[in-house]
């Protein structure tokens, strides 16, 4: 297996995985999935809410 080193980041603090924020003592949610969450539009049906629930309790970890 080869590793690309221009990829590679060394002893950094923070590093973006997937939609999390990686910390040395800390795991917490990207910035752009708050946003998205913040901002998302008015529920119209049950579905929605059903969506958004799911949503909500996959980041309930998160949630202070």
């Amino acid at each position: 297996m080869l590793v690309a080193i221009k990829k590679c980041k060394f002893f950094t603090r923070k590093t973006n995985f997937v939609r999390f924020i990686i910390k040395l003592s800390k795991i917490s949610m990207g910035l752009k999935k708050v946003k998205a969450i913040v901002s998302w539009q008015e529920l119209e049906n049950v579905t929605q809410l059903i969506l958004f629930l799911g949503v909500c309790n996959y980041y309930r970890r998160f949630i202070v």
